[in-house]
């Protein structure tokens, strides 16, 4: 039996790599002479630089409250692999209730794309996700500086959403601290910003899908001149996995919350959808699964071994409801 485990991470609990080597064991456990493949996953957001290689560099930029943050990133020959989140990140805001939405700035992302082009990268990489940020990408365009528009095809962006730029504020915000007062006035912020990205670049964003991405940084990018693509499949398509999953017996994919939005852009809605594509059976770990999702074969940490459990001992908690959906759904797995 060759396994194909490919789950995206456990937000706050497990990384991608640390999800996937927990599955991997209980796999091994069930059925010693299985071959597991372990390919960790993300969709644009937080774990994208480990999907694609890990940071081989670190470097002082602004981070989201203005404080200088150290951030990782990637430069592998001319392609360079950066993420937001380790950069403008919420969770260096001090999370939603440490933020102030207004003023989070999205300068360390571009700071970060400015030392790739002036490092010589003719291809760029930028994961959008996890971002702290509403500015309309205003704080990455100033850093960035004489160096826009950028070169046809020569920075690419991944989202894991196709919100548009003018819907932002009103999608995202509050999960970055806004309230409703706030999100009126941050989306009355993000059409000043769209009018001036329309003047200067002759690109008008604001209903253009993906672009309302990281508080509008994936608009900002856009309009001037980088290509907007969906993450999960830029990823996937990175390491292999239509290939991998086609040539499987079984997948195993997961992460932190999985509901019916897993199923439109998230990285294992797309594995579900390869592996759908190749008539390969799949199952689902997750720390929690929405009532909507009950008719796909996933099973919930929280459900299998507590709420307190899954988060304290995150590992432990997937193997143990890897374990229990292998034996749950067996009746199903090919031998």
């Amino acid at each position: 039996m060759r396994v194909i485990v490919a789950p995206d991470k456990f937000k706050g609990t497990l990384s991608a790599r640390a999800a996937a080597d927990a599955m991997a064991e209980a796999v091994h456990a069930w059925r010693r002479s299985a071959e597991v493949v372990g390919v960790p996953i993300a969709d644009g957001g937080d774990g994208t630089l480990d999907a694609l290689g890990g940071a081989n560099r670190e470097d002082v930029v602004t981070g989201p409250r203005g404080a200088p943050v150290r951030a990782p990133w990637r430069l592998d020959g001319d392609r360079a692999v950066i993420e937001s989140a380790v950069a403008s990140g919420l969770v260096l805001a001090g999370g939603a209730s440490g933020n102030d939405p207004w003023a989070a700035t999205s300068r360390g992302v571009g700071e970060l794309v400015a030392l790739a082009l002036d490092g010589g990268a003719s291809r760029i990489v930028v994961g959008m996700g996890g971002s702290a940020m509403t500015d309309g990408g205003r704080g990455a365009l100033e850093a960035l500086g004489d160096r826009v528009p950028f070169a046809s095809g020569r920075v690419v962006v991944l989202t894991d959403t196709t919100v548009a730029f003018d819907d932002a504020a009103r999608v995202f915000a509050p999960q970055k601290g806004a309230d409703a007062a706030m999100v009126r006035r941050l989306t009355q912020r993000l059409e000043t910003d769209a009018a001036e990205w329309a003047l200067r670049f002759g690109c008008d964003v604001r209903r253009v899908p993906r672009t309302g991405a990281a508080g509008g940084l994936s608009g900002a990018l856009s309009a001037a001149g980088a290509e907007l693509v969906d993450g999960a499949a830029y990823v996937s398509d990175a390491l292999g996995l239509d290939a991998l999953i086609a040539g499987a017996d079984l997948v195993l994919t997961g992460e932190g919350a999985f509901d019916e939005t897993s199923l439109a852009g998230k990285g294992p809605g797309h594995v579900l959808a390869l592996a759908a594509a190749h008539g390969v059976r799949a199952l689902v770990v997750a720390g929690v699964v929405d009532a909507g999702a009950a008719d796909l074969r996933a099973i919930s940490l929280v459900e299998t071994v507590g709420e307190r459990r899954a988060r304290q001992e995150p590992a432990t908690a997937v193997r143990i409801a890897t374990a229990t959906a292998l034996e749950r759904w067996s009746a199903v797995i090919p031998s």
